[in-house]
């Protein structure tokens, strides 16, 4: 992923450089990891599937391919359309998928019976610190949407911060990964080896963007703090009184 030098911009937007040329590519890759992996819990049972699921993973899917789309309109200097879509994307997609995953969150709490003992705890607390880091790194893209460098990288952080509960899925294809405990792991240090591959090229190319070691570090934060939210009695109890509402 190469960032172009600052002397390669100008005013005029058919001569402006697109940050990462194959982000478009990697972006697809995200989709195809996202069909693979819901491809039996979800896509296999579309007509037994709720609506707030539905509506969850079809904005996060749109999410995704606006971002596809988003790097060639920039490529192309369309960026009256580009702004358009971000901001039409922002409005309509983002509380759509933020809404569907709390919905989803209260639905497996309410469910709490037919998870192992426990696991529902562990998996709110994901949820929720995900949508919380979603909304965060959507949130700093924006702010810095003048900033070509941290609105690009922020953005990668948004599909980033959505894909292990596919990566998970997907990793039970391969034998070793036996277990929920193992895939989950699993799931968390694949975005992280990605985020130290991309804080490599940025060293790289001669200069650290603060985007990927924030989000690498908030990563980390949550893969600890998963596997101990288990065992917390006030979040115990915060969801308790979440699934009463």
């Amino acid at each position: 992923m190469k960032e172009p030098n600052q002397d390669h911009f100008t005013s005029t937007p058919h001569k402006q450089t697109l940050l990462y040329p194959n982000a478009p590519w990697y972006f697809g890759l995200a989709v195809i990891i996202t069909w693979l992996g819901f491809s039996r819990s979800y896509f296999s049972r579309l007509t037994q599937t709720d609506l707030y699921h539905h509506l969850h993973g079809a904005s996060a899917g749109l999410w995704m391919g606006l971002l596809i789309l988003q790097p060639i309109l920039y490529r192309r200097g369309q960026l009256a359309l580009h702004r358009k879509l971000g901001w039409i994307g922002t409005i309509v997609l983002v509380p759509a998928l933020l809404i569907g995953g709390v919905k989803m969150m209260h639905l497996m709490l309410q469910a709490a019976d037919e998870y192992p003992p426990g696991a529902v705890y562990q998996l709110s607390f994901i949820d929720a610190s995900s949508l919380l880091l979603f909304s965060l790194f959507l949130g700093l893209s924006l702010w810095n949407g003048q900033r070509l460098a941290l609105h690009a990288r922020y953005m990668v952080c948004t599909v980033l911060i959505i894909l292990p509960p596919a990566i998970t899925r997907l990793l039970f294809f391969i034998p070793w990964f036996d277990s929920f405990a193992k895939t989950l792991n699993g799931s968390f240090v694949a975005i992280e080896v990605v985020l130290l591959l991309l804080l490599v090229d940025d060293r790289r190319m001669g200069r650290l963007q603060p985007s990927y070691p924030l989000a690498l570090g908030l990563f980390l934060l949550l893969h600890l703090t998963m596997n101990l939210a288990g065992q917390w009695l006030w979040w115990h109890t915060l969801m308790d009184h979440f699934a009463s509402l």
